[in-house]
């Protein structure tokens, strides 16, 4: 599975000498055959290819070599178990990663002097880590999210919760109240169990959902790390299978993650007249990035534009400079200015958020930053 860490060493690769090439390939339904996918795998490589003028002789061999690896690994290796794979080939870097990703993305083919990594950056913001908790008064079923898939983690009975008293014994309000304080140690154990996971897996997000007596209790014995977390409280039956369960978090998490775009946007627009504390547009962008001072970029998904970055220090440029304006170095050619303001982002430990539709973004350039200072 692709995590963070991973994607940080990507960034980390870059080489001038020895180009890098980077394959997407997104499991549309529209494809349906394994003859397909080595088609349009051929296809979004011969386009890659069709310029090479920028690369000398022995980069141009480098090429030919890594895009023969890729052709046979798709002829005789590719398996469509996965929604979309991403692979990074580099002959002269000893570079060869294959990333199997449970979503779609889009298939591209970059040749670049770093691995394209944008679509990795957006597919994990895209997919936060969520947790599910549904419990009654005896039992609970936990469950996590993560990039679509959705794994129940465990099921937990207290098989010492009495049941219904029918007869003898204990008077029915000592027995209510025993029933109850069963109850309410079984439910303590549960959000110690769900805190105790929380600490070793830090996941972003939490749904409870259950009876809606126990879902009461449970919500305050939460401890107070798991209450900010919380995006939803559903009512449910433990009875529900997977399916019904994963359905149910699915709208809640799309209906969660639309109110987060529109939250970013409404405070980049409240900001927007404040000196110092929004901005937008590519010129103005790329020197807030050279100062540091962005906290969270706010782009429109899928926006690609052309630009350059220089090959010593990584600075983005708009428009083909002699040479680059802190260390000196050549400036070269990307395929995707974006992609670079995105890994400037990273290294400053900045946000990257995606927006899929906004109006008001689009007529900004389609991207724009709230700032530190």
């Amino acid at each position: 599975m692709i995590t963070v860490k991973k994607i940080e060493k990507l960034m980390k690769i870059s080489s001038e000498k020895y180009p890098i090439l980077s394959l997407y390939l997104g499991m549309s339904p529209a494809i349906s055959s394994q003859k397909q996918y080595k088609t349009l795998a051929k296809s979004l490589i011969k386009q890659g290819t069709s310029n090479l003028s920028k690369f000398d002789d022995s980069q141009r061999n480098l090429i030919a070599k890594d895009c023969q690896k890729l052709s046979n690994f798709i002829e005789y290796e590719f398996e469509r178990k996965s929604q979309s794979i991403a692979v990074f080939s580099s002959t002269g870097l000893g570079l060869w990663q294959v990333h199997p990703l449970p979503r779609r993305v889009k298939s591209r083919f970059v040749i670049d002097i770093d691995p394209y990594t944008r679509p990795l950056v957006r597919f994990l913001d895209e997919n936060e880590k969520y947790f599910i908790a549904y419990v009654d008064s005896k039992r609970a079923r936990l469950f996590s999210i993560y990039t679509g898939v959705m794994n129940e983690r465990n099921e937990i009975l207290d098989e010492e919760v009495p049941g219904k008293h029918k007869q003898g014994g204990w008077s029915q309000s000592r027995f209510q109240r025993h029933i109850k304080n069963r109850s309410a140690k079984h439910l303590k154990n549960i959000s110690d169990i769900i805190h105790e996971l929380y600490k070793v897996e830090k996941f972003d997000h939490l749904i409870i959902g259950g009876s809606l007596e126990a879902l009461h209790s449970f919500r305050h014995m939460l401890h107070s790390s798991l209450q900010k977390i919380i995006v939803a409280q559903v009512q449910g039956s433990l009875d529900d299978s997977v399916g019904e369960i994963y359905s149910s978090a699915e709208k809640i998490i799309d209906s969660f993650e639309t109110k987060q775009s529109k939250k970013y946007l409404n405070l980049f627009f409240d900001r927007k007249g404040k000196k110092h504390l929004a901005s937008s547009g590519f010129s103005d962008i790329v020197r807030m990035l050279r100062q540091a001072r962005i906290h969270t970029l706010l782009v429109k998904t899928n926006l690609v534009v052309p630009g350059f970055r220089c090959s010593n220090c990584e600075a983005p440029y708009l428009k083909q400079i002699s040479k680059c304006d802190f260390c000196g170095k050549k400036v070269v050619k990307v395929p995707d200015i974006i992609d670079e303001i995105i890994e400037n982002v990273w290294d400053q430990n900045g946000e990257v958020k995606f927006i899929k539709t906004s109006k008001e973004l689009d007529k900004l350039g389609g991207i724009a930053a709230l700032l530190r200072w």
